[in-house]
């Protein structure tokens, strides 16, 4: 049978399993907590909300009253009667010293069946912010699984897997990119997420959140070819290659920059759409460059 009509055959078989068993329905309320660090929590608030939404078998609903601002105490959730499909899920992230005598960050996830009361949560110390956004994916996995039916597992396990398999078989090496990479002269480091989501730091202190998707695939099914795209608008600080004066007056009006890569083992290589200095730098146009990412083995 060819990739194409597999595909086809396991989301039908997938959708007919599917109209049987509700989703579990998981309400997001954000993050709590005292951090004045206002855009790393808000990136933080967004990719947890990423993380739920790729899990398969939940629907998420996004219940923040004001998505640019974060949660001073935990929510309270008034008991009702039974609602098996349904529960409230918050994290807590507040700053914990390391043993080093430097600074740690404590992240705990909560979730709750309104009904019952009963609280579920798991901790996780991590050594940097950004270890929260790259590992963080797992945990929540793990607390919302607390919530799982449990009837038909095999059958449920069955339907994930060639979901996963054929379905997604591109992603597989979507998510074997996660991690760290580095590579740009201009930046401190790449961080790739589960999910084809991850953010650019760069040396001047401002970070971009962007997307990967596949471009061409292999005889295989395998991504072979992908782009990383910038996500949001641009600033001034995305264009360290230019003067400080004309990147910001051509900040505004600039297309999100992108990149397109070939995939081999520990490196994405290939070129950068951007803005490239013109009339020795007090101007500028769009323009490729070569890039280059490694990713760090350690």
């Amino acid at each position: 049978m060819k990739l194409r009509e597999r595909i086809l055959t396991t989301i039908l078989f997938a959708s007919a399993w599917w109209l049987h068993s509700e989703p579990l329905r998981v309400e997001y309320y954000g993050v709590v907590t005292s951090s004045s660090d206002l855009n790393m929590v808000k990136m933080a608030q967004d990719i947890f909300l990423t993380q739920l939404k790729s899990i398969p078998y939940i629907s998420v609903e996004d219940r923040r009253p004001d998505t640019s601002k974060t949660l001073k105490s935990p929510p309270k959730f008034p008991q009702t009667e039974a609602d098996g499909g349904r529960i409230v899920f918050y994290a807590e992230i507040e700053e914990s010293p390391s043993e080093g005598g430097g600074k740690a960050w404590k992240c705990k996830f909560s979730a709750m069946n309104p009904s019952d009361q009963i609280l579920h949560t798991k901790d996780e110390i991590y050594e940097s912010y950004y270890k929260i956004l790259a590992n963080a994916k797992g945990t929540i996995e793990e607390i919302v699984n607390d919530f799982k039916e449990t009837t038909a597992p095999e059958q449920k396990r069955t339907v994930t897997e060639e979901i996963a398999k054929n379905t997604f078989s591109g992603n597989i090496d979507i998510e074997s990119l996660s991690g760290t990479w580095y590579g740009e002269p201009y930046t401190d480091k790449i961080m790739i997420l589960r999910g084809g989501r991850g953010f650019i730091i760069f040396k001047n202190g401002a970070t971009m959140n962007i997307k990967l998707s596949v471009t061409k695939f292999d005889s295989r099914g395998n991504a072979e070819e992908i782009e990383v795209s910038q996500v949001g608008k641009s600033n001034a600080s995305f264009f360290p290659e230019l003067p400080r004066q004309t990147a910001m007056s051509v900040a505004e009006s600039s297309k999100p920059i992108k990149w397109n890569f070939l995939i081999r083992p520990g490196e994405l290589y290939g070129t950068k759409q951007t803005m490239v200095p013109t009339n020795g730098g007090t101007d500028a146009t769009l323009g490729t460059l070569d890039a280059t990412w490694t990713k760090n083995r350690n």
